[in-house]
């Protein structure tokens, strides 16, 4: 046995704080590195900075030696202290138990590497997923303990900052930010879903974009759900969308980027007209930047459906049968480059069939089929009639 200020402790002890006390400046780094790459909520810039992580990774080796050399109350009080900071930064208690059994994991594997003794290395290893058993205890302790009285004091003050987000008036993104603990400045985008059957339009998306180190902040309503995202160089707008078309149950809208947090409100209205371009019914996602036409006719419903009854008018007051066949066959040519043959071959009917159908469709219409400016208005009509959902207000 010998002694760490003047406590008596076994050499497996001995080497592991000489070894955490001793090559601190250079475990430290490598340690916020590692727990940054393991565990997504430790990433600088998610919920802490790269200072912050590393400030972390030393008070935690400075505790687990403290732990192990028999000043465990002291110890202990320092973890549930880090405990509840970390709270306070929004870290999930999941992630800081992760961190700490990658930190385990990581004052093991260094042991091992100065350490032949094979006696002294099993029961260094033992030792030390001993004090991560007892120091994730305490950290588990210290979120149980300050939960409740954490949400009863953070739940207005958060929904006060995510009214002023999308709600208020400029200037107020420094408050709001520091809050929600946002970024003044970044890449961000505005995602806008609605409860159209009761069911939540983005089920879990918040805590799966964390997982994969993406900060975003929610607003939700029994009506509406939308919030603004962090995007970055390991989460860009097309890997939003494609986890956006992956769990929507609703049709989704998406804004187009902004660099200032002050911007989220216009982001808002982009948003939601984006959504509302969306098939009704559907699990559409929008972006505001690509769907330049479903835009234009959400923004104005009303002339849109005018404009719509007045080209296809006729052929929207046919029986049913009859109107959706013409429907199909004449987007069905416009699809194929007005060219009945692979229209036919779609449609799995003969050419001529599309042929007459398409007579009927220009004598309905009043239009010509072989005049640029009439095919167009026939592909907004078509156009105007999904994205409004009128097949389905029809009989």
């Amino acid at each position: 046995m010998t002694s760490v200020r003047g406590r008596i402790v076994a050499p497996a002890v001995q080497r592991v704080v000489q070894l955490v006390r001793g090559r601190a400046d250079e475990l430290v780094p490598e340690l916020a590195g590692r727990i940054s790459e393991q565990e997504s909520a430790y990433r600088p810039g998610v919920l802490l900075t790269a200072e912050e992580v590393a400030a972390m990774c030393r008070g935690a080796l400075a505790n687990a030696a403290s732990f192990l050399a028999d000043d465990s109350a002291s110890a202990l009080a320092e973890v549930r202290a880090g405990a509840r900071l970390r709270a306070d930064q929004g870290v999930p208690v999941t992630a800081a138990l992760h961190a700490l059994r990658i930190g385990g994991q990581f004052v093991s594997t260094a042991v091992m590497a100065t350490e032949t003794r094979q006696t002294v290395l099993a029961d260094a290893s033992s030792r030390v997923w001993s004090a991560v058993e007892a120091l994730s205890q305490a950290v588990t302790d210290a979120y149980d303990r300050l939960e409740p009285h954490r949400m009863r004091q953070d739940s207005r003050a958060h929904a006060e900052a995510l009214d002023a987000l999308f709600h208020g008036g400029p200037g107020c993104a420094p408050e709001v930010a520091a809050e929600l603990r946002l970024p003044l400045d970044g890449t961000f985008v505005v995602v806008a879903g609605e409860n159209e059957r009761g069911w939540p339009p983005l089920c879990g998306l918040e805590d799966r974009l964390l997982t994969r180190g993406v900060m975003s902040v929610w607003q939700r309503s029994h009506a509406a759900e939308h919030g603004v995202v962090v995007l970055g160089p390991r989460f860009d707008l097309g890997q939003l969308c494609a986890e956006l078309a992956d769990r929507a149950t609703t049709r989704i809208g998406v804004s187009e980027i902004f660099h200032d947090l002050d911007g989220a409100r216009a982001a808002l209205a982009e948003a939601s007209v984006a959504r509302s371009a969306g098939r009704p019914g559907s699990t559409d996602v929008v972006r505001h930047d690509q769907a330049l036409v479903p835009l234009l006719i959400a923004s104005a419903p009303a002339a849109a459906r005018r404009l719509a009854g007045a080209v296809l008018g006729r052929i929207l007051s046919l029986a049913h049968r009859e109107r959706e066949t013409l429907l199909t066959t004449l987007q069905a040519w416009l699809d194929n480059d007005g060219s009945p043959a692979a229209a036919a071959m779609l449609l799995h009917c003969h050419r001529n069939t599309v042929g007459y159908r398409l007579r009927r469709v220009a004598e309905l219409t009043d239009r010509n089929l072989g005049r640029p400016a009439d095919v167009t208005q026939l592909q907004l009509a078509l156009d105007i009639v999904e994205v409004l959902g009128m097949r389905d207000q029809l009989n």
